[in-house]
C-alpha cells in the first residue's frame, strides 16, 4: 500500500514538473472546478488555469508577475517580504496611473532598510498606499509573498528580487480559481485593516532610538529601538542557514541575542571576524521565548 501511494505521488510530481497538459486539480479546489496546469509562459492567466513555475527553468518569474499586473483593471493588492525589483515597482506604478486600486503591505525591517528603501520611496511617491506589519510582541516578520487582482492570484516562495529571479530555487503559482483568489484577497484585506495607520511616517516616529544600552538591559526595553553593546562569543549557523549571535558563554541563560535569517545571512559575510570583539547591534528589541533579541536584516545594524 505504501509503495503504491509513493508511486502515485511520484507520477503527480512528474506531471507538475513537466507543466503537463491534461493534469488537473479538482475536489480540493474551493470552486470545485478542474484546473489545468499550464506550461510556463509570460502571459496573463486565462480563466480556470494555474501555472506552477520553478524560478530557474527560465529565470523570468518577474515577467510572469508583471504580465499579471498589466492585466489588472480594478485592483491589485499585495504583500511581499523583500522587494527590490524596479521593473515590478514600475508595473505597479503604471497600474496606479491607469486608475487601478493598488495597495500593499511590507515587512517593516526589509522595506525601510538600505536594500528596500528605494523601492518603498518609488511606490509612495506614486501615491500607492503602503502599510507595515506591527506585531504586538515586537517579534515576527511579514513573510507573505502574494499578489491578487480582480481576476487572478500569484503566491509562493518568490520574493521580488533579482536573486530570487535568477539564482534561488523558488516557486511561483499563478492561478484564477475564484475560491483561492478570494481567500488570498481576504487575507490581504485583513492585513490592511490590522496594520492600518502603521505608515512610513508613523514608523519613523516610533523608531526613535532610546540610545545605547548594555545587552543585560535589553529585556527592559522590549518594543523599543536601541543600540545594544555586547561582546560576541560566537556566531552559530543552523542547518536552515539562520545565524545566531551569542553574547554569553551559555546562550540558554543569556538575556539577549541577535538573529539573522537565512535569506539575509549572505549579506553579512563571515561573522567569525567579530568573535571576541565588542559590537553594537541596532534595531527594535523584540521578545522571543521570554528573552530579548534583535533581528538583523542589514549589515548596517552591526558595527564594531
Amino acid at each position: 500500500m505504501k509503495q503504491k501511494m509513493l508511486r502515485v505521488g511520484a507520477v503527480a510530481v512528474i506531471a507538475l514538473a513537466a507543466g503537463g497538459i491534461g493534469y488537473t486539480m479538482s475536489g480540493g479546489a474551493p470552486s470545485g472546478a478542474c484546473v489545468s496546469v499550464q506550461a510556463q509562459t509570460v502571459t496573463a492567466p486565462t480563466l480556470g488555469t494555474v501555472r506552477v513555475i520553478y524560478s530557474l527553468d527560465k529565470k523570468q518569474n518577474d515577467k510572469e508577475l508583471i504580465a499579471l499586473i498589466a492585466d489588472a483593471h480594478d485592483r491589485i493588492y499585495f504583500a511581499i517580504y523583500t522587494f527590490t525589483l524596479s521593473s515590478v515597482a514600475d508595473a505597479l506604478i503604471a497600474a496606479k496611473g491607469r486608475g487601478v486600486d493598488v495597495r500593499g503591505v511590507l515587512d517593516m525591517s526589509q522595506a525601510t532598510g538600505s536594500y528596500g528603501a528605494p523601492i518603498l520611496k518609488e511606490l509612495q511617491d506614486a501615491g500607492i498606499p503602503i502599510v507595515f506589519e506591527k506585531h504586538l510582541t515586537g517579534n515576527g516578520i511579514m513573510h507573505i509573498k502574494t499578489l491578487v487582482t480582480e481576476k487572478a492570484y500569484a503566491t509562493g516562495s518568490y520574493n521580488w528580487t533579482s536573486s530570487a529571479t535568477t539564482i534561488n530555487d523558488e516557486i511561483l503559482e499563478i492561478g484564477t480559481d475564484s475560491g483561492l483568489r478570494q481567500a488570498y484577497e481576504n487575507i490581504l484585506r485583513q492585513l490592511f485593516t490590522a496594520y492600518a495607520g502603521n505608515t512610513a511616517a508613523a514608523n519613523a516616529a516610533a523608531n526613535v532610538s532610546i540610545g545605547t544600552i548594555d545587552y543585560t538591559e535589553a529585556p527592559k526595553h522590549i518594543g523599543e529601538v536601541a543600540y545594544v553593546h555586547a561582546t560576541l562569543m560566537r556566531a552559530y549557523t543552523s542547518k536552515s542557514g539562520t545565524v545566531f549571535l551569542d553574547f554569553c558563554k551559555d546562550y540558554k541563560t543569556c538575556p539577549f541575542s541577535a538573529v539573522i535569517f537565512a535569506d539575509d545571512a549572505k549579506k553579512f559575510g563571515d561573522l567569525s571576524r567579530y568573535t571576541g570583539k565588542t559590537v553594537t547591534i541596532s534595531g527594535k528589541i523584540s521578545s522571543y521565548q521570554g528573552k530579548a533579541e534583535i533581528v538583523l536584516s542589514s549589515p548596517s545594524q552591526l558595527a564594531k
